[in-house]
């Protein structure tokens, strides 16, 4: 059963999770249509692959720059404001749309571990789904992929909780590591807002996290573009591998009707513990989920763009992974801020959007030089033909905001 809306693309969740530490470390001996090879390409060292748990542009010339968005999303790392609670909304139920708050952290200090220490704090802001899960229960959707799984539920007087136990393979040291989650959902008497607390216990060792979750309801209906007072933009433009099946060839195509199930935007920030290994990672997400008409599938747009500090060693990162109304490609863009020729490689545009007026983001990620733009399936002689062409882009327009 489900917890928070269980994504069941088991197979895209895998390749998510290693997408960043994939393209980073395996970018020795694989070509590009465009008969350009992967053998030039700049291998940084990372302290660990984000969670994707990545991206598209289309402007700079020079080194690309990153553009300030255009709306103020300060609030994403700081308390931030919801909505006002709409009182003209049904209160026997709390299905519809809903706008929620989520806060993670890693609990301080963990001495215990030794392995990977460091300190977590991660924002997010969401526009999802609450719906009854067929057994009576009113689950919540996440766009987060870290509380996104299959959990099993229990119905409770304000709402329901959710556990699962997950144990590792055993490790070389031959150590298996069993990961406890538990959530518990807490609906006003009202049925109007939310609150949810949560943890991840990893035993003997390891990050335990800590989850709160405050919402507020913004429509009765479950359909983001039925969301009275709001308007909804979900659009993808693009050219993948050339676009050479389009009309004409090589043109930029236009996907404009996707669905929104869950649109949410993160920022959050890892620094070590340790006094021996010093390095910070900032985090920003930007995902959704879009409805593929499967039931038991889920289609996704994510982008993401990493900076991580090494003892003052600079490492800009920025990815994309998008699976949406048939088209599927992922970029990875990782640089050292010293190498102008691979941080020129690429550009990336944006425009954020992250109130209690709405969410929404508007990127662009191009690849200028496929040399240093990489897809993590083309690594291997079978799938080299899915290694991305100069010129190729995929701009993902999609929001949910206040009329």
């Amino acid at each position: 059963m489900q917890f928070f809306s269980y994504f069941s693309k088991n197979t895209f969740k895998v390749i998510s999770l290693g997408l960043f530490g994939i393209a980073v470390g395996l970018l020795a001996s694989c070509g590009a249509d465009d008969t350009k090879k992967a053998d030039s390409v700049e291998v940084v060292e990372i302290v660990e692959a984000p969670e994707l748990d990545a991206s598209e542009p289309d402007i700079p010339t020079d080194i690309p720059e990153i553009d300030t968005p255009e709306t103020d999303t300060s609030d994403v790392l700081a308390a931030a404001a919801l909505p006002e609670i709409n009182t003209a909304l049904a209160t026997a139920t709390p299905a519809g749309v809903w706008m929620i708050l989520a806060d993670e952290a890693s609990t301080l200090p963990n001495s215990e571990d030794s392995m990977n220490p460091f300190i977590f704090e991660k924002h997010n802001r969401e526009l999802v789904v609450i719906a009854d899960n067929g057994d009576g229960i009113f689950t919540m959707s996440r766009c987060d992929t870290t509380w996104r799984d299959d959990y099993s539920l229990r119905a409770t007087d304000t709402g329901y909780t959710a556990t699962s136990s997950e144990t590792s393979v055993t490790d070389g040291s031959g150590v298996t590591y069993t990961t406890a989650t538990n959530v518990e959902v807490v609906y006003g008497s009202d049925n109007q807002t939310l609150t949810a607390t949560g943890s991840k216990v990893t035993t003997p060792v390891g990050e335990d996290l800590t989850l709160t979750v405050e919402g507020v309801k913004l429509s009765d209906s479950t359909d983001f573009s039925s969301v009275s007072g709001f308007m909804t933009q979900a659009t993808l433009k693009y050219i993948n591998l050339g676009n050479g099946d389009a009309d004409p060839a090589g043109s930029s195509q236009t996907t404009d009707e996707l669905v929104v199930e869950c649109l949410g935007i993160s920022n959050g920030i890892k620094t070590t513990e340790s006094t021996d290994d010093v390095w910070q990672l900032d985090q920003a997400y930007y995902t959704a989920f879009i409805d593929d008409g499967n039931a038991d599938t889920t289609d996704q747009i994510q982008y993401y763009r990493l900076n991580q500090n090494t003892n003052g060693e600079v490492t800009r990162s920025l990815g994309a992974v998008i699976d949406a109304d048939g088209v599927f490609t992922m970029y990875v863009h990782a640089c050292n801020e010293t190498n102008t020729d691979c941080l020129a490689g690429a550009e990336w545009t944006e425009t954020i959007t992250s109130s209690e007026t709405g969410v929404g983001f508007d990127i662009n990620f191009k690849v200028i030089e496929n040399t240093y733009v990489v897809n993590p399936l083309a690594l291997t002689p079978f799938t080299a033909f899915l290694w991305p062409h100069d010129g190729d882009y995929m701009n993902a327009e999609i929001s949910v905001l206040k009329n």
